[in-house]
């Protein structure tokens, strides 16, 4: 008996669970540029929003600036001086069925107007 092939039979049984770990990485690093484009929307928004306080419509101002720029289900609520947005997505992902919401997207922040200069926290 020979030995020949068996390292192709091991490349083989190995090449799919090298595939799946790539696709995981990959997917997590879009997940994660995805992620910082929606906080970094986020926080545009609360700066245009609080900066421009005064206007009548605003809400619908940034709702509109929101919509230009990513999707998703957005909550905006102005409190006082404090505007609160929210932003929840579904990340539609091929591990979606495995790890279930932790492929979802849900951002809020909330910012105010402190000594002139906007705040920002993340809730």
């Amino acid at each position: 008996m020979t030995n020949k092939g068996q390292s192709l039979v091991i490349f083989v049984i190995l090449l799919p669970i090298i595939f799946i770990l790539i696709t995981l990485v990959w997917e997590l690093g879009n997940l994660s540029v995805v992620q910082s484009k929606y906080e970094n929307e986020t926080k545009e928004a609360i700066i245009y929003g609080l900066t421009h306080k005064d206007d009548p419509e605003i809400n619908q101002k940034i709702k509109e600036l929101l919509d230009s720029n990513i999707e998703g289900e957005k909550t905006i609520t102005f409190i006082g001086e404090t505007l609160k947005i929210n932003v929840k997505n579904e990340y539609k992902t091929v591990y979606r069925m495995i790890f279930k919401d932790k492929f979802d997207i849900n951002v809020t922040y909330v910012g105010h107007l402190e000594n002139e200069n906007v705040i920002i926290k993340k809730e």
